[in-house]
């Protein structure tokens, strides 16, 4: 760690979460940080935003995850412990779906539930059993694809696959890198992905009391050096590897600038700067995503919350929707909250432009789900990085061609989920920033 009299001064452009989770981690290794925010709330996708119930009751709905994937060693572990945030365990599950070949079965997520999944020939459920004793690959083009007709067949990669890729990342899976999920290379190593999960220790889906959103605001109280309606104009360089940053009517000069912000706005800061870098950032594909949250009557049978999902294109854009548990503290008592997502790479039909459209092909799937007692809709524009083959290549093209002391972070460079963030910085500021 450095020295007082050594230490590094950094400015982290972008107050979401991977923003505030850079400045956490530069933090740790003894560095002088400040976090610029251009906009008044801290967090990005990662915030739990206020939705009053129908009488004004208090009620909440997430931006971005419903919960935190943690597991035994990881990153995301390690952080809540430091941040003293003592997430509970999920409890048991509702039921879970896949809408397949127009109605709904059992969702594949035990081995039970795979034996049993709709469209599996015997032969498909024998070579199912075969995974522990398929050696790990090494293409490191390799799709998600691929890696799971390797690993688990083509019945499977077939007929399960896309369903539960689509509702994860809102993509096809032949169109995303292995990359996109380095867990997946970690289980592979250790036997494949049911003795390498038994070795690392499963993921298990945490609630923190106050949402998903509360790891953000404890970051920010505890780094104690965020300063929102502050956004960055242009950079400048100095001698010696600094940097002058101007905002509105503020500049600071710093000795490494973290840029964690949205493509959009980071490719027109880092143009003057680095054209190269911020060609190859304009060329990673991003994702729009549309979510409906809604509030229904109690459903028998659903009290533990449910979660579906749509085998694409049958779902015509809508890729799945989930439910919070009865007890969950976010949601209103006495009503069912639904979470309903489309669009990302697929097209939807016009019909699902608005909520009408979207409940009736919800009730294709759930024909018990009564008619919703409140909706709202949250546009999500670039909200998934698709992360094709060969991304690995371009980031590091792109990484080469900035300047030693400006940095670049985010879901496009370590992967879409919070603890993928939380492992890829971690290393990251360890390795990079002594």
């Amino acid at each position: 760690m450095d020295t007082p009299a050594t230490r590094t001064r950094i400015i982290v452009l972008g107050g979401g979460i991977s923003g505030l989770l850079a400045a956490w981690y530069l933090r740790q290794r003894g560095h002088e940080v400040e976090v610029w925010e251009a906009t008044s709330t801290i967090g990005g996708w990662a915030q739990t935003l206020a939705w009053p119930g129908p009488q004004g009751e208090p009620g909440w709905l997430e931006r971005g995850p419903q919960g935190l994937r943690v597991s035994r060693n990881g990153a995301l572990a390690r952080l809540l412990l430091e941040l003293d945030l003592e997430a509970r365990p999920a409890g048991s599950k509702g039921p879970r779906w896949l809408g397949r070949g127009g109605r709904r079965h059992p969702g594949p997520t035990t081995l039970a539930g795979l034996l049993g999944a709709p469209g599996l020939s015997l032969g498909d459920k024998l070579r199912l059993l075969a995974e522990p004793l398929i050696p790990a690959g090494n293409d490191p083009g390799e799709t998600l694809q691929a890696f799971f007709a390797r690993r688990l067949g083509g019945g499977f990669a077939r007929e399960l696959l896309p369903a539960l890729v689509g509702g994860v990342l809102a993509a096809p899976p032949d169109r995303i890198g292995l990359e996109a999920l380095p867990r997946l290379r970690q289980l592979e190593a250790r036997g494949g992905l049911l003795l390498g999960g038994l070795r690392l220790g499963a993921e298990r889906t945490r609630l923190l009391p106050g949402g998903t959103g509360s790891l953000a605001r404890t970051l920010a109280e505890r780094l104690g050096c965020v300063r929102t309606e502050t956004s960055a104009r242009s950079l400048e360089a100095l001698p010696a590897g600094r940097w002058r940053v101007h905002g509105e009517g503020i500049a600071a000069e710093v000795d490494a600038v973290v840029v964690a912000l949205p493509a959009s706005q980071a490719t027109s800061l880092l143009a003057p700067v680095s054209p190269k870098a911020a060609d190859l950032l304009e060329g990673i594909p991003r994702l729009d995503l549309r979510v409906w949250h809604s509030r229904h009557a109690p459903v028998p049978g659903w009290e533990r919350g449910f979660s579906l999902l749509v085998h694409p294109p049958e779902g015509h854009g809508l890729l799945g929707a989930v439910a919070f548990a009865g007890d969950d503290p976010r949601g209103v008592p006495g009503l069912l909250q639904v979470r309903t997502y489309l669009g990302g790479a697929f097209p939807v039909a016009p019909g699902l432009e608005a909520w009408p459209g979207v409940f009736a092909e919800l009730r294709r799937w759930l024909p018990e789900l009564p008619e919703a007692v409140q909706v709202r809709e949250e546009v999500c524009p670039g909200a998934f990085p698709l992360l094709a083959p060969g991304h690995g290549g371009r980031v590091t093209q792109l990484l080469t061609a900035l300047p030693p002391s400006l940095h670049w972070v985010g879901a496009a460079r370590f992967g879409p989920g919070l603890p993928e963030l939380a492992e890829g910085l971690e290393a990251w500021a360890q390795a990079r920033l002594r």
